[in-house]
């Protein structure tokens, strides 16, 4: 009985790993990819001269993930009855 109910709770392990890995193929590789390719990456450039905007834009990022992994983590460890 056991085994029937792991091998189904496997398989719906499986499903959901692969929706989350084709949601993930949709997101580029980082939301701030697209100021490069424009006009506005230009004006950046010549304003990163006296402020380095593009670390800035990538402090934020990392920040931002790590925020969301946090919240993420708290979450699921409320779920489990980890932390209240």
């Amino acid at each position: 009985m056991f085994a029937g109910l792991a091998s189904f709770v496997q398989l719906l392990l499986n499903a959901v790993v692969t929706v989350l890995n084709a949601i993930c193929i949709l997101f580029p590789d980082s939301p701030f990819q697209w100021v490069q390719g424009t006009w506005f990456g230009d004006l950046i450039a010549k304003i990163n001269y006296f402020l380095p905007v593009y670390e800035f834009l990538a402090m934020a990022e990392a920040w931002l993930v790590a925020v969301a992994l946090y919240y993420a983590i708290a979450v699921i460890a409320r779920w489990v009855k980890a932390i209240e």
